[in-house]
């Protein structure tokens, strides 16, 4: 009895992790698709970055946006950010042969979520694992974390006004990456400058890019017309 008992337990755990599987899969389909609704965008923004060991000012700028990877950024003073950042979109992860699988749910900003693994279906990807903080009733991503093969671990935080709409676009997305104090990831030019190194004081190795998107324009064949221009 004891025995019969054990293996209706095994049964029914792994009906419940086949269950959460799939639920998952058709979730992170619905996150695509919804991503996928956005064509194109051009933005007003607001840029903040911060570095240890650079005192860089907020810049007010645009940034376009094209279906699938295309992104394009004008703010006056400098040239910006980490690509990796700057040209990513969850909806990269999710290509052909990706493998989701759950992990837990868990609050993130007072919304409950999916924590879910994504491993990348393509073996030459460079991110090799991600964890992603899935909004199941907005079908919107809250939060990532993924590690890469060349550039360490980054993690984005995003902001959603309260009330959704047709596309439910960030109101603000926080990037966090590694960052060497003499291999600076960030083609800069401009008004910024480099700050004293404080000896007394450690270096969190990490960078800060916080972009505030002011408004948008979706689905109106902006970005296209940018990026048509040499």
């Amino acid at each position: 009895m004891r025995y019969v008992f054990i293996l209706l337990i095994t049964i029914t755990s792994s009906a419940t992790i086949c269950a959460q599987s799939t639920d998952v899969t058709r979730l992170m389909q619905e996150v695509r698709d919804r991503f996928n609704s956005v064509k194109d965008y051009e933005a007003k923004a607001r840029i903040k970055i911060d570095v240890d060991f650079l005192k860089i000012p907020v810049k007010d700028g645009t940034i376009w946006f094209l279906h699938p990877d295309k992104v394009r950024v004008k703010a006056p003073g400098f040239s910006l950010l980490p690509k990796r950042g700057m040209n990513f979109s969850p909806g990269q992860l999710m290509d052909a042969g990706h493998t989701a699988i759950f992990v837990k749910n868990e609050m993130v900003g007072g919304v409950s979520t999916v924590v879910t693994k994504i491993v990348p279906g393509n073996p030459a990807s460079e991110i090799l694992i991600a964890t992603m903080w899935v909004d199941p009733v907005r079908k919107i991503v809250r939060k990532l974390e993924a590690t890469t093969r060349n550039e360490g671990t980054f993690v984005m935080d995003f902001t959603y006004p309260a009330k959704a709409d047709n596309h439910d676009m960030p109101s603000q997305v926080k990037f966090t990456f590694d960052v060497r104090k003499n291999e600076i990831p960030l083609g800069l030019t401009g008004d910024f400058e480099r700050v004293p190194e404080d000896k007394g004081k450690k270096s969190s190795g990490r960078g800060v890019v916080t972009i505030d998107y002011l408004g948008y324009s979706i689905n109106q064949g902006k970005a296209a017309a940018v990026f048509k221009k040499k």
